[in-house]
């Protein structure tokens, strides 16, 4: 199976920690697609980059469809991901009869665009088309956009795409919202950090991959009190709020049970409203 990542000079620690962990953890899970440019010009304050490094992910998930035959599987990760274990056969099992499946954002609700498994299907090439062309079109969080386009019941009904989300042992820091760490833990996706992380400096996100790793081999238990810290963390808590509760702008989420308070929709923040942090994606 294939595995596609990019990154910049930038990011090439974050690039070798993903590929010693996964070389250590499951060396004959996939066959390492890496595609490196010096600098995707990222805009150094927005979440992951901003919308050049968006708008270059979506283009090579279209690229690695156009290279797959039809109808085999790849996934597509970011570089802030680590490995601990084995994780093809959950890959393999969570993509039977889909389309598409993707990494939880929060336990309950919500999409991560950090790791993917996707099917080269006519629905996945329709699908990330417009992806792309919502993002040049509104310039806007690749996951906001992401997210929007499955839980308003779009992505079903105009491009037929069938989707899910991964277990929780394929575990983004965002999850650390609930306070919880699975038991077993496959991947580690460094999304979610307490201390502004920027775009061009990955130490942050480093340090708390190797907290994680001392957590997987019994060595620490600073990486439980980190996730605590998370879960009481008011930036973790105004993030959700605004991208999967009350105060979610975007389209109705019809696929959601009516009553639920991500499902409306259509907040508009008051104009000058400080940004809160989020998430890294």
């Amino acid at each position: 199976m294939r595995l596609f990542f990019f990154y910049d000079a930038n990011f090439k620690p974050l690039r070798d920690n993903l590929v010693e962990t996964l070389q250590e953890a499951a060396p004959h899970d996939f066959d390492l697609q890496e595609d490196f440019i010096e600098d995707l010009g990222v805009m150094k304050n927005r979440a992951g980059g901003g919308v050049p490094t968006y708008l270059y992910k979506a283009q090579k998930i279209k690229d690695a469809l156009d290279a797959v035959p039809e109808g085999e599987v790849f996934v597509f990760c970011d570089v802030d991901i680590q490995f601990f274990a084995p994780v093809r056969h959950i890959v393999e099992e969570a993509v039977k009869g889909v389309d598409l499946v993707l990494q939880r954002e929060f336990e309950d609700i919500g999409v991560n665009i950090g790791f993917l498994a996707i099917r080269n299907t006519p629905a996945t090439h329709r699908f990330w088309a417009h992806i792309h062309a919502e993002i040049t079109r509104t310039q806007a969080l690749d996951q906001r956009v992401v997210n929007n386009t499955l839980y308003s019941g779009m992505a079903k009904t105009e491009f037929g795409l069938d989707w899910g989300r991964f277990p929780l042992e394929v575990w983004a820091s965002s999850m650390a919202q609930s306070g919880r760490i699975p038991p077993q833990l496959v991947l580690h996706h460094a999304n979610f950090t307490i201390e502004r992380c920027t775009s061009y400096d990955p130490s942050v996100k480093l340090a708390q991959m190797a907290e994680a790793r001392r957590h997987v081999r019994g060595e620490s238990d600073s990486f439980v009190q980190w996730v605590a810290a998370v879960q009481a963390d008011s930036s973790m808590a105004d993030y959700r709020d605004r991208h999967f509760g009350a105060r979610r702008p975007g389209p109705e989420w019809h696929i959601l049970e009516p009553g639920h308070i991500a499902r409306a929709g259509g907040f508009k923040e008051k104009r000058g409203a400080a940004a809160a942090k989020e998430p890294a994606s």
